[in-house]
């Protein structure tokens, strides 16, 4: 088998251009944390057209993928990144999260435009050995986006496995616990769909429900007590070795206000 490591990581807009979370402060200290996990593949939230480019220089083993949610390279990406030794890019999409994914929009109350970007990664060693990435960042404030964006992105996943049966993980910051409305309401619809195991929470396959994994959103303060809100879902066929929510420091200071959340996963073979 294959071995995967996969991250999802917000990475914190650079919404400030001075103080200790500034981008040009952060951006070397998240470019060393991804360079120390070493992931195969990232699903992020939150880039600019800048602060992607900011990564891609600074992470050169790397490529990416992904449109700006104003369309182009307009607001934030859900870009994915992967290793250009590891994998051979066979297809990318951006959509929106709305009644027109095909255009930029809004929907369902969205305080901004919400995206997910899709693409197939073929193993370099074993070009005929694929994995489809599927990376999104829920709206924080409107619940019909959350919920209705869920099934959109679920809706797309069956279609495209329809089409071309592979491996696939659901990367992103869902911006909802998983005790929250949101993912009790999506969770309750995929176990009673004839697809329930088309996707599977990693939390779950990992972690006690007693203990649970933890926070990962902290605001830059390094908390650790309460439930994530970033996520990896992954598909039966990808076997599931291990998975972390990484709290580390990097030079005495956060990367960002989010935690990376890091899965060991492992193609199956044939």
């Amino acid at each position: 088998m294959a071995a995967i490591c996969l991250m999802s990581f917000n990475m914190k807009r650079n919404y400030f251009s001075f103080g200790q979370h500034c981008w040009e402060k952060r951006a070397g200290l998240l470019a060393r944390l991804i360079k120390e996990a070493a992931p195969d593949v990232i699903g992020t939230q939150e880039l600019t057209e800048a602060s992607l480019s900011d990564m891609l220089r600074l992470l050169p083993e790397y490529d990416a993928v992904g449109e700006g949610r104003g369309g182009g390279r307009l607001g934030e990406f859900t870009a994915v990144f992967f290793r250009r030794d590891r994998f051979l890019l066979r297809d990318s999409r951006t959509f929106w999260l709305s009644a027109t994914p095909e255009r930029p929009s809004r929907g369902w109350l969205a305080v901004f435009p919400r995206t997910c970007t899709r693409c197939t990664l073929a193993l370099a060693e074993a070009p005929d050995k694929l994995l489809r990435i599927y990376n999104t960042h829920l709206d924080h404030v409107s619940y019909l986006a959350r919920i209705n964006g869920l099934r959109l992105i679920f809706r797309t996943i069956q279609e495209d496995q329809r089409l071309l049966k592979t491996p696939l993980a659901l990367t992103g910051d869902f911006n909802a616990t998983p005790t929250s409305r949101t993912l009790r309401k999506w969770i309750g619809e995929l176990a009673a769909s004839k697809e329930a195991e088309t996707l599977r929470d990693s939390y779950r396959l990992m972690f006690r429900q007693e203990e649970g994994p933890g926070r990962s959103y902290h605001s830059f303060r390094g908390m650790c007590v309460g439930q994530p809100i970033d996520y990896i879902f992954t598909s039966r066929d990808l076997s599931l070795q291990g998975l972390e929510i990484r709290r580390d420091q990097v030079e005495g200071a956060f990367p960002s206000d989010h935690y990376p959340i890091i899965a060991r996963l492992e193609l199956p073979e044939g």
